[in-house]
């Protein structure tokens, strides 16, 4: 093989891997985001007895994340379009450090829902940010992919703090196995300085433009989100999403394992591998289901085909009693094989939009999914504290029954029943975005401030 052969194979190499080295590095933002997301399911006896709080103020303190998370997205859409990746997650990821520093601190419920809000602030800046790098770095029938792997990757980080923070919490202590999140987050906020770039330094979507005045900046937000939330679609696309990610949101992220305990009576260990199954299966399914849909560029039955086995796997699970453990196993896994479909509503919400404000339709999209975390993880622990009668105590800890923590989390079957028709109204989009002609064309209001520039970003 020649010299210029060599090179030439080493150019091709290295154009195809970098891409996605740059968005690896968002990726693992994203699993340290996942990391502390679903850390209180492990914790919640601690919690509960440390802190002096009912089962209502465990999830209300969870989603402390999501009070921060969720409002969070859209502005985040416009920041990262105007200011790129590099300083913007570096100084997420140290709001989410400094959030897990005061939440081991706190020795009450106050101080350890202000440390809770600030970790979902810093995180709020994680998942949109991957989407964002892989809308610049990789070609288009490769997003639904990336958000497949991405979600994957946050599940592997998932598996993570399930399996072993469980047994770590149970030797050390829930404040010191938190320090380790401190150590992860500083060497990523290092890892993400030094080594990540916004864009490519030649991008044929991107050109950084002038920066603008804040109101004119506020102002092609506002137009941003006109042109966004005018679209029925990205509504139905949000709701599927909310409703669709109940499973994680509400069931694996915090009440999954706790759920375990009291309905089949598994040690903690036991019922963290059970809900690892399903993290596993959306590992295998999200990267696949996502080829899958960018190659036969279909998003709707997907969609559809999971929505349907979901609702039966989790009604499975829910109302047919004494199911054996390695039954609980299979199920598992399954809805996370089917749950894996979930990341084509990002792509969806980026395919209703035009591309030049993708990261606002992104977080626009995000943000109604995530309303599902922010709304339904204190309704299960409200619903828990009201349907119990005579509530036993132990350690200081209400303890509930496997009557009162299947009912109160029914509402996860409900939403994914819902799923099922809302998708019938879902449109195709054949993994093509919406052009700004098509918009313009459909609004008729002449051209609009946003639509005739680029999306912004900084160089980095």
């Amino acid at each position: 093989m020649t010299t210029s052969a060599r090179l030439s194979g080493s150019s091709i190499f290295k154009n195809l891997s970098y891409p996605w080295l740059i968005c690896g590095i968002g990726m693992l933002f994203y699993c340290f985001n996942y990391f502390l997301r679903v850390s209180p399911s492990v914790m919640q006896n601690d919690l509960m007895q440390g802190l002096h709080i009912t089962a209502y103020q465990f999830g209300t303190l969870a989603a402390f994340y999501y009070y921060a998370y969720t409002p969070m997205q859209i502005p985040v859409g416009m920041i990262y379009d105007r200011f790129g990746a590099k300083i913007v997650q570096f100084l997420a990821c140290l709001t989410a450090v400094l959030g897990v520093a005061i939440f081991i601190s706190a020795n009450s419920f106050l101080v350890a829902g202000i440390g809770r809000f600030l970790i979902g602030l810093g995180c709020a800046f994680a998942y949109i940010g991957v989407l964002k790098l892989a809308s610049l770095w990789l070609p288009p029938n490769r997003f639904a992919t990336a958000a497949g792997l991405t979600t994957a990757f946050g599940m592997f980080s998932a598996i993570v703090s399930d399996k072993y923070l469980t047994a770590f919490v149970q030797l050390v202590g829930y404040k010191n196995a938190l320090n380790i999140a401190l150590l992860i987050g500083v060497g990523l906020s290092l890892i993400i300085i030094f080594f990540l770039k916004s864009r490519p330094h030649s991008s044929p979507i991107v050109t950084p433009i002038k920066k603008t005045s804040s109101t004119s900046t506020l102002s092609q937000l506002a137009n941003s989100l006109r042109i966004i939330l005018s679209n029925p679609q990205i509504w139905i696309v949000g709701m599927i999403g909310c409703l669709f990610y109940l499973p994680a949101s509400v069931f694996l992220d915090l009440w999954g394992i706790p759920y375990l305990k009291a309905v089949y009576q598994l040690t903690p260990e036991v019922a963290a591998t059970a809900v690892s199954c399903t993290f596993v299966g959306w590992i295998i399914a999200g990267p696949s289901i996502g080829a899958l849909s960018d190659y036969f560029k279909r998003r709707r039955l997907p969609l559809l085909i999971s929505a349907v086995m979901s609702t039966l796997i989790i009604c499975t699970i829910f109302y047919i009693p004494g199911i054996p453990l390695y039954g609980l196993y299979v199920l598992f896994f399954f809805l996370g094989i089917f749950c894996g479909a979930h990341p084509l509503c990002f792509a969806l919400g980026k395919e209703n939009s035009p591309i030049a404000i993708s990261g606002t339709a992104v977080a626009v999209t995000n943000t109604l999914i995530m309303l599902g975390g922010m709304v339904f993880q204190p309704i299960v622990g409200q619903l828990l504290d009201k349907h119990a009668v005579n509530v036993v105590m132990q350690n200081g800890i209400p303890v509930y029954t496997a009557s009162d923590y299947t009912y109160a989390l029914s509402v996860v079957p409900i939403g994914l029943a819902l799923t099922i028709i809302l998708i019938l109204f879902l449109k195709e989009t054949h993994c093509e975005s919406r052009t700004m002609k098509d918009f313009i064309a459909q609004e008729a209001v002449g051209e609009s401030p946003i639509l005739l520039q680029p999306t912004v970003e900084a160089a980095h």
